[in-house]
């Protein structure tokens, strides 16, 4: 099998076997990809696409699969040990994924290869625009102080990015400061500025496919508390205006705080059923014959 770095460059040559909200983030500063090809054809037999966590500190740096693609289980399992070369270059400590879709063969060759697995819900629960805006929060309009992105420039969007990173040391999104303003929706996705500085920011990406996902909800200050509930209500209600009713928006339950949030809005709403799995880098993996 001969091996392929996927870059933002080519990556638009795999589009038929990688999700397109996958595919996008390539032209992001942590993320990296390998293709495994037919050597006598070079048709694809294989692909990883995977996301460095913590990829500042070297001691912690870990890895999460985010998307996996074997024409048969057979072709995994050489482009397993590739992916083992490159994280070991990126001095990557351990390895993880969830999927909803992984199957059994694909989990049996991962398995061989040093993975641990367990049964888990999703962290991800997907409403729609209207299931928001039926929420009471969003009775009412938002006050004027709270505006859309749009409104800021290039320079104040980054200089109250910088503000609400220096207080904020865990977001979604370790990349964050490095996205360029035009990635976040520039019309659901808000601020509110306080003496004339950005103080809050709720951010959310439109992905290719359509989704919404809220990436960043944060705000500093004495009444942070309210400018986050008054964010929440200016995004939901310019949502409702600007799309779809069926419009999915996907929230990504990554910590207890989120969780909390999704829980009191949408106390029903479940995940998928989904295999979590996980590994250590640098131990050195024997695939029974």
């Amino acid at each position: 099998m001969d091996l392929k770095a996927i870059f933002e460059d080519n990556i638009n040559d795999y589009s038929d076997h990688v999700d397109c909200d996958i595919a996008e983030n390539m032209e992001r500063v942590f993320f990296r990809g390998l293709a495994g090809h037919d050597p006598d054809d070079d048709s694809l037999l294989s692909l990883l696409i995977w996301e460095l966590k913590s990829a500042q500190d070297s001691e912690n740096t870990g890895s999460e699969l985010k998307w996996i693609y074997a024409a048969d289980p057979s072709f995994l399992a050489p482009l397993i040990e590739g992916y083992e070369k490159e994280a070991h270059n990126e001095k990557v400590k351990r390895t993880f994924f969830e999927s909803t879709s992984l199957g059994k063969d694909d989990q049996t060759v991962l398995g061989e290869r040093g993975f641990s697995f367990s049964s888990v819900e999703s962290r991800n629960i997907d409403v729609t625009v209207d299931e928001c805006r039926a929420l009471s929060i969003a009775k009412k309009a938002a006050p004027s102080y709270v505006q859309s992105i749009h409104h800021l420039t290039v320079e104040e969007f980054f200089q109250g990015l910088m503000n609400i990173l220096f207080r904020y040391d865990n977001p979604a999104l370790e990349d964050l400061a490095y996205l360029p303003k035009r990635w976040f929706e520039q019309f659901v996705s808000c601020y509110i500025k306080t003496d004339n500085k950005v103080t809050g920011f709720l951010l959310v990406h439109a992905c290719p496919s359509g989704i919404l996902t809220p990436v960043l909800l944060f705000a500093v200050g004495p009444d942070s508390r309210m400018s986050l509930v008054e964010m929440l209500r200016f995004s939901i209600r310019k949502a409702a205006e600007i799309y779809p009713g069926d419009t999915v928006i996907r929230i990504n339950r990554r910590d207890g705080s989120v969780t909390a949030l999704s829980n009191k809005f949408f106390p029903n709403k479940k995940g998928e059923p989904a295999i979590a799995g996980e590994r250590t880098e640098g131990c050195r993996y024997v695939v029974p014959h």
